[in-house]
């Protein structure tokens, strides 16, 4: 148990026991912190742990408090805090809107099915020795046949199976870019681009964005700048912000593109739910362009694979790379990741994720309308996350505390800002994790009353 796990447990015991009592005022920070024999930074982050928990609360400028007086709502704002009793059942209770995971009910038979199915039907010596770096001809075959419904060109060729679409980004980044030079991505993004630009010592160019996605006339300008190299981008459904770019503005990018030298990247992996009506850069630009998809949306995060396609020229570069980054993708995934392809049971799952994401996207637009800057998405292109508003002077670090203290999980949209320059004043809502919906429309109702409240005094520690 950490430091400050001991001091919460100790607090709480002390509220349990009468020693403190609702209403009564905590031990100053530094007080704290010398009555533990702790850092004021230990003892700011037990009070946050509290607060959390919904054992007391903060008012700045006059300290912290234990919970539990008849006028604590009236003090602290109502729906600003709730106790714990209200809302949370303990961690079997937390609603976690943070993971863009996509929970099926099927998922788990489809592949304890695929597992048993493997070990019935293959000779283990066939697992005994290495493979090509790109994938067996026959993954790569039978990825080309998926890949022809989100493509127009899906070439076994020009094909690369990557340990999931994590695993193709930093790939790419590592092959495409050297250490020092600009890779341009939208101004808000996966945080992991800014993890692989870090360990790879690459500069992020953050471009501005608006509802249609990235702006060209902003990425323009960047590489009129010099040394951009790739541009990696998440036309479709883009993760936070669920902006799909139209194909004008794809072409007039591709444009842009062409006349600086730069690679486009396309991390495509909610395109396997999303209509195929505006081609990919793929497609547009297949001499410049790389595709990027996974099976963690559409199947389940544990089968490790994604599918990268990439220019004739490039194949060479990223295979060689791929070998001496993982050498290959586990035949026995793939294996896996074959038959369920193969058994139409990835086109089965995706197409009843697409009618249940519709439907929750649709609830959930209802419950939080006033703070939402798009309409509803067509029934067969649903967003799973909603980049959802914060009221003007609402402290967004305030409003994930407060959430939290529901037991409810959500994510600030500073995480996916690509620089500390970007304007934020958004979170990011995921809804297609929870399992259970009338749980999932529950918490929504809590963050709207969060979100429908006025600035209370509440100070997050």
């Amino acid at each position: 148990m950490k430091k400050f796990e001991e001091i919460v447990a100790l607090i709480i015991s002390k509220i349990e026991q009468g020693s403190y009592r609702p209403g009564d005022r905590l031990p100053t920070h530094r007080d704290l912190a010398y009555e533990y024999g702790c850092s004021i930074g230990t003892a700011s982050r037990a009070y946050a742990e509290l607060e959390r928990r919904g054992h007391c609360y903060g008012r700045i400028g006059q300290g912290t408090f234990v919970y539990g007086t008849a006028g604590d709502e009236a003090a602290i704002g109502k729906g600003a805090i709730f106790p714990k009793e209200s809302w949370s059942e303990g961690e079997s209770g937390l609603t976690d809107l943070s993971k863009n995971s996509f929970f099926h009910a099927e998922t788990e038979s489809r592949l304890r099915d695929a597992a048993q199915r493997l070990l019935r039907r293959n000779d283990p010596v066939a697992y005994f020795s290495y493979s090509d770096s790109r994938g067996r001809p026959r993954d790569r075959d039978v990825a080309a046949g998926w890949l022809s419904a989100l493509v127009d060109r899906a070439d076994p060729e020009n094909i690369i199976i990557t340990q999931g679409a994590q695993s193709g980004l930093y790939l790419a980044m590592a092959t495409l870019a050297n250490a020092g030079e600009t890779v341009a991505t939208e101004a808000f993004g996966y945080p992991g681009i800014r993890a692989a630009a870090y360990e790879l010592d690459l500069r992020l160019a953050p471009v501005a964005m608006d509802r249609d996605g990235m702006i060209p006339a902003s990425f323009a300008e960047i590489c009129r700048r010099g040394n951009v190299k790739m541009l990696i981008t998440v036309p479709t459904n883009h993760n936070p912000t669920g902006a799909t770019q139209p194909e004008a503005r794809r072409r007039e990018i591709i444009d842009i593109a062409r006349r600086h030298g730069v690679t486009i990247l396309e991390d495509s992996a909610y395109a396997p739910l999303h209509s195929r009506e505006i081609p990919s850069y793929y497609d547009l630009a297949p001499d410049i362009a790389v595709y990027l998809t996974t099976f963690s949306k559409v199947m389940s995060p544990a089968l490790r694979v994604g599918y990268m396609m990439a220019p004739d020229n490039l194949v060479p570069r990223l295979a060689t790379k791929m070998t001496t980054i993982t050498w290959m993708t586990s035949p026995l995934l793939l294996d896996m990741v074959n038959f369920l392809i193969q058994s139409g049971q990835v086109a089965a799952q995706g197409r009843l994720l697409v009618d249940i994401c519709h439907r929750r996207e649709k609830r959930a637009r209802e419950i939080l309308a006033p703070w939402l800057e798009r309409s509803l998405s067509p029934p067969d292109s649903p967003l799973a996350h909603l980049w959802v508003r914060l009221p003007a002077g609402k402290s967004m670090s305030e409003f994930v505390a407060s959430a939290r203290r529901e037991n409810i999980v959500v994510i600030a949209g500073s995480t996916f800002a690509m620089n500390k320059s970007v304007d934020v004043g958004h979170i990011r809502l995921c809804l297609m994790g929870e399992p259970e919906e009338k749980r999932l429309y529950k918490a929504l109702g809590r963050l709207a009353t969060l979100l429908s409240q006025e600035n209370s005094p509440l100070m997050v520690t």
